[in-house]
Protein backbone atom coordinates (compact mmCIF):
# COMPACT_ATOMS: atom_id res chain seq x y z
CA UNK A 1 0.00 0.00 0.00
CA UNK A 2 2.84 2.72 0.72
CA UNK A 3 4.25 1.87 -2.39
CA UNK A 4 0.98 2.61 -4.35
CA UNK A 5 0.91 6.12 -2.05
CA UNK A 6 4.30 6.49 -3.50
CA UNK A 7 3.70 6.26 -6.85
CA UNK A 8 0.67 8.46 -6.52
CA UNK A 9 2.49 11.19 -4.83
CA UNK A 10 5.38 10.89 -7.78
CA UNK A 11 2.77 11.41 -10.42
CA UNK A 12 1.19 14.42 -8.43
CA UNK A 13 4.72 15.98 -7.99
CA UNK A 14 5.14 15.61 -11.48
CA UNK A 15 1.92 17.57 -12.61
CA UNK A 16 2.22 20.16 -10.48
CA UNK A 17 4.53 22.10 -12.19
CA UNK A 18 2.51 21.81 -15.19
CA UNK A 19 -0.37 22.57 -13.46
CA UNK A 20 1.28 25.95 -12.02
CA UNK A 21 2.14 26.76 -15.63
CA UNK A 22 -1.01 25.95 -17.18
CA UNK A 23 -3.55 27.97 -14.32
CA UNK A 24 -0.51 30.45 -14.81
CA UNK A 25 -1.01 30.49 -18.66
CA UNK A 26 -5.16 30.97 -17.84
CA UNK A 27 -4.80 33.74 -15.55
CA UNK A 28 -2.58 35.91 -17.56
CA UNK A 29 -3.25 35.03 -21.24
CA UNK A 30 -4.65 38.51 -22.29
CA UNK A 31 -1.13 40.17 -20.37
CA UNK A 32 0.90 39.00 -23.10
CA UNK A 33 2.05 40.06 -26.01
CA UNK A 34 -0.46 38.75 -28.94
CA UNK A 35 1.00 40.92 -32.11
CA UNK A 36 -2.26 42.96 -31.46
CA UNK A 37 0.90 45.72 -30.01
CA UNK A 38 3.90 46.41 -31.46
CA UNK A 39 6.69 45.03 -28.80
CA UNK A 40 9.75 46.77 -28.71
CA UNK A 41 12.80 45.29 -27.33
CA UNK A 42 15.33 46.79 -25.20
CA UNK A 43 18.24 44.98 -24.39
CA UNK A 44 20.15 44.95 -20.91
CA UNK A 45 23.74 44.05 -20.72
CA UNK A 46 25.12 43.39 -17.00
CA UNK A 47 28.52 42.44 -16.13
CA UNK A 48 30.55 41.65 -12.98
CA UNK A 49 33.33 44.31 -13.23
CA UNK A 50 34.22 43.96 -8.99
CA UNK A 51 35.12 47.63 -9.25
CA UNK A 52 34.30 50.79 -11.12
CA UNK A 53 30.98 49.72 -12.01
CA UNK A 54 28.35 51.50 -12.06
CA UNK A 55 25.58 49.70 -10.03
CA UNK A 56 26.04 47.21 -7.43
CA UNK A 57 28.04 49.34 -5.28
CA UNK A 58 30.42 49.67 -8.10
CA UNK A 59 30.83 45.73 -8.15
CA UNK A 60 28.81 45.73 -11.49
CA UNK A 61 28.34 47.38 -14.40
CA UNK A 62 25.31 47.76 -16.90
CA UNK A 63 23.74 49.25 -19.89
CA UNK A 64 20.86 49.39 -22.36
CA UNK A 65 20.85 49.53 -25.81
CA UNK A 66 19.17 51.55 -27.08
CA UNK A 67 20.45 54.11 -24.17
CA UNK A 68 17.39 56.25 -24.18
CA UNK A 69 13.97 55.21 -25.43
CA UNK A 70 11.04 57.78 -26.64
CA UNK A 71 6.97 55.76 -27.38
CA UNK A 72 5.05 57.65 -29.83
CA UNK A 73 1.57 56.47 -31.17
CA UNK A 74 0.11 54.63 -28.98
CA UNK A 75 0.40 51.69 -26.93
CA UNK A 76 3.29 49.19 -27.31
CA UNK A 77 4.61 46.31 -25.31
CA UNK A 78 8.24 46.74 -23.61
CA UNK A 79 10.43 43.67 -23.68
CA UNK A 80 13.60 43.73 -21.33
CA UNK A 81 16.08 41.08 -22.54
CA UNK A 82 19.31 40.13 -21.35
CA UNK A 83 21.64 40.11 -24.38
CA UNK A 84 22.91 36.92 -25.41
CA UNK A 85 26.54 37.71 -23.92
CA UNK A 86 25.37 38.12 -20.35
CA UNK A 87 26.13 34.81 -18.34
CA UNK A 88 23.63 33.26 -17.17
CA UNK A 89 24.45 33.52 -13.20
CA UNK A 90 22.41 36.94 -13.42
CA UNK A 91 18.31 36.58 -13.58
CA UNK A 92 15.76 39.36 -13.28
CA UNK A 93 13.85 39.88 -10.72
CA UNK A 94 11.11 42.22 -11.11
CA UNK A 95 10.57 45.83 -12.78
CA UNK A 96 9.79 48.75 -10.73
CA UNK A 97 8.20 51.88 -11.84
CA UNK A 98 7.53 55.11 -11.02
CA UNK A 99 4.31 55.42 -12.97
CA UNK A 100 1.77 57.44 -11.37
CA UNK A 101 -0.72 57.69 -14.57
CA UNK A 102 -1.80 53.88 -14.85
CA UNK A 103 0.40 53.82 -17.35
CA UNK A 104 2.36 50.40 -16.94
CA UNK A 105 1.34 47.03 -16.21
CA UNK A 106 2.62 44.46 -14.05
CA UNK A 107 5.91 42.80 -14.98
CA UNK A 108 5.24 39.48 -17.24
CA UNK A 109 7.50 37.03 -17.01
CA UNK A 110 6.72 34.30 -20.18
CA UNK A 111 6.79 30.08 -17.96
CA UNK A 112 7.81 27.14 -20.09
CA UNK A 113 5.33 23.99 -19.83
CA UNK A 114 7.01 22.79 -17.00
CA UNK A 115 6.49 25.94 -14.78
CA UNK A 116 9.86 27.01 -14.78
CA UNK A 117 9.73 31.03 -15.02
CA UNK A 118 12.58 32.37 -17.76
CA UNK A 119 14.23 34.72 -15.77
CA UNK A 120 16.15 36.47 -18.84
CA UNK A 121 13.28 38.66 -20.03
CA UNK A 122 10.28 40.10 -19.01
CA UNK A 123 7.34 41.94 -20.66
CA UNK A 124 5.58 44.86 -19.78
CA UNK A 125 2.10 46.71 -21.03
CA UNK A 126 2.95 50.47 -21.57
CA UNK A 127 -0.90 52.05 -22.43
CA UNK A 128 1.31 55.08 -23.72
CA UNK A 129 -1.82 57.58 -23.47
CA UNK A 130 -0.13 60.26 -21.33
CA UNK A 131 3.07 62.13 -22.33
CA UNK A 132 5.39 61.18 -19.22
CA UNK A 133 8.41 60.76 -17.96
CA UNK A 134 8.39 57.05 -16.43
CA UNK A 135 11.41 55.84 -13.84
CA UNK A 136 11.95 51.91 -14.23
CA UNK A 137 14.59 49.86 -12.75
CA UNK A 138 15.01 46.73 -13.62
CA UNK A 139 16.20 44.46 -10.55
CA UNK A 140 18.93 42.17 -11.37
CA UNK A 141 20.30 38.78 -8.97
CA UNK A 142 23.55 37.93 -9.47
CA UNK A 143 23.00 33.91 -8.24
CA UNK A 144 26.94 33.67 -7.93
CA UNK A 145 27.33 36.93 -5.57
CA UNK A 146 29.81 36.80 -2.85
CA UNK A 147 28.73 40.65 -1.83
CA UNK A 148 27.15 40.26 1.54
CA UNK A 149 25.91 43.98 0.60
CA UNK A 150 24.52 43.67 -2.83
CA UNK A 151 21.44 41.31 -2.91
CA UNK A 152 20.00 43.11 -6.23
CA UNK A 153 21.55 45.05 -8.65
CA UNK A 154 19.15 48.02 -9.91
CA UNK A 155 19.32 48.65 -13.48
CA UNK A 156 17.83 52.06 -14.59
CA UNK A 157 16.94 52.91 -18.16
CA UNK A 158 15.71 56.05 -20.12
CA UNK A 159 11.89 55.60 -21.09
CA UNK A 160 9.46 58.56 -21.69
CA UNK A 161 5.79 58.29 -23.44
CA UNK A 162 5.27 60.68 -25.72
CA UNK A 163 1.59 59.66 -27.64
CA UNK A 164 0.89 62.91 -28.97
CA UNK A 165 4.07 63.02 -31.44
CA UNK A 166 3.34 60.64 -34.93
CA UNK A 167 6.83 59.37 -35.97
CA UNK A 168 6.05 60.47 -39.50
CA UNK A 169 4.53 63.92 -38.65
CA UNK A 170 5.90 66.78 -39.70
CA UNK A 171 8.49 64.86 -42.22
CA UNK A 172 8.95 65.34 -45.83
CA UNK A 173 7.52 69.26 -46.01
Amino acid sequence: MAKKDSAKNDSAKAAKPAAIADKYARKHKRHKPDGKYPTHRIELTVAHVGFGGNAGKGHYFYSFAPDVVTFQGGPVWIEYAFEAQVQERFEIVNVLTSDAFKQIGEPEFEYDKDGEKNVRKVFLFNKNSVSTLIFFTVLVRDRQSNYNDVELISCDPQVGNDPQITPTKGKGK
